[in-house]
């Protein structure tokens, strides 16, 4: 993990922010970066109670997510990209993908207005007991393999990028994964 993590680093994980937008970014999350939610790591986060968890999603979502969102070319990948990289214990990356499914899915109304939804459903899909318990189970693997710094957030994060790629190859390319031996 890198150390005292800037907004400038969010390009090192391919946000490609033009750089004259990049102060804007940085006076957002630096003017609102006391916020209860970035004194959490994943797992003391899911332990809170629901009622708990959604307002401190909520004042994220108003003070910062939609404070960036108003930035012209900055999205909402580009807003967790940023926010997970100032915050990788416990901001989640959403990428388009994600999003669309989550649309598509869970929520066929959302919008980016109410980015508090999609993370009140991500953190509440990961507070599920069974996905919690692999999820560490995972991360447990990893640490006894030596891969430091893959944290909960981005092992979560490389699963759903990996299923929505495989997915999406699946249709474009009629791929029938459960034949691949």
């Amino acid at each position: 993990l890198l150390k005292n993590r800037k907004v400038e680093d969010v390009n090192k994980i391919g946000a490609r922010i033009k750089k004259e937008l990049l102060p804007e970014c940085k006076a957002v999350t630096e003017k609102n970066n006391n916020l209860s939610i970035f004194t959490y790591n994943l797992d003391q986060f899911l332990n809170l109670d629901d009622k708990n968890r959604d307002y401190q999603i909520n004042e994220l979502n108003e003070m910062v997510i939609q404070e960036l969102l108003k930035i012209n070319g900055i999205g909402l990948s580009i807003t967790t990209k940023i926010l997970h990289t100032l915050y990788p214990k416990i901001i989640p990356m959403i990428n388009s993908p994600l999003q669309k499914k989550y649309r598509k899915v869970i929520n066929k109304g959302w919008t980016k207005k109410q980015s508090d939804q999609i993370f009140i459903d991500f953190y509440k899909n990961l507070k599920e007991e069974c996905n919690r318990q692999n999820l560490t189970q995972i991360f447990e693997d990893i640490s006894r393999n030596n891969l430091r710094g893959l944290i909960k957030i981005k092992i979560f994060d490389i699963l759903w990028w990996s299923y929505l790629k495989a997915e999406a190859r699946k249709l474009r390319e009629n791929i029938n994964w459960a034949t691949i031996k």
